[in-house]
């Protein structure tokens, strides 16, 4: 029968918790800031984004596909 292995928890965990980590410079210098807010949206119209999302190669967020939805919209009506 094969032993389990135990796993132990570092002495200073807290150091290990708070230390954290940075993200790339590039990714840093390029963000702007984000404002959050909630959005109701019936479930038949987050139907249809879901199903527009899974036609497309790879996966993208809904948050993302929003947010192209978004872009677009301003993109005609500032012409």
């Amino acid at each position: 029968m094969a032993e389990k292995s135990v796993l132990r928890r570092p002495q200073d965990i807290d150091a290990v918790i708070n230390r954290g980590g940075s993200s790339a410079p590039s990714q840093e210098e390029n963000q702007e800031k984000e404002r959050v807010f909630n959005l109701r949206v019936p479930e038949s119209l987050v139907a249809k984004v879901d199903a527009l999302r899974k036609r497309r190669t790879g996966k993208i967020s809904r948050n993302t596909w929003i947010l192209e939805a978004i872009e677009d919209k301003i993109a005609r009506e500032s012409i």
